[in-house]
């Protein structure tokens, strides 16, 4: 495709190039760390829901209210799960 371009007079810079939308995003956690979170919402599954910035971490078992320490055990680019460790009263 860049010969074509260059074939007819024109020459790609890098505007014309797509940028992903998740390319320069990293998650705010690691897995096998322990955050401090507190579980605002359920999940459709049943799952405790945390937010870290606007990074959703889903905590199986977690009930609303609660504020917990949570291992992280999965990483995806939108979201991760955990496990809860402790749970302490507000």
């Amino acid at each position: 495709m860049v010969a074509l371009f260059r074939h007819r007079g024109f020459t790609v810079s890098r505007t014309h190039k797509k940028k992903g939308k998740y390319t320069t995003k990293k998650p705010p956690v690691k897995k096998g760390r322990v955050y401090r979170l507190y579980i605002r919402d359920i999940s459709k599954q049943g799952d405790g829901v945390g937010r870290i910035g606007n990074f959703a971490i889903f905590v199986p078992g977690a009930a609303i209210d609660e504020t917990l320490d949570v291992k992280i055990i999965e990483v995806k680019k939108n979201c991760a799960v955990g496990k809860k460790i402790a749970r302490k009263p507000i």
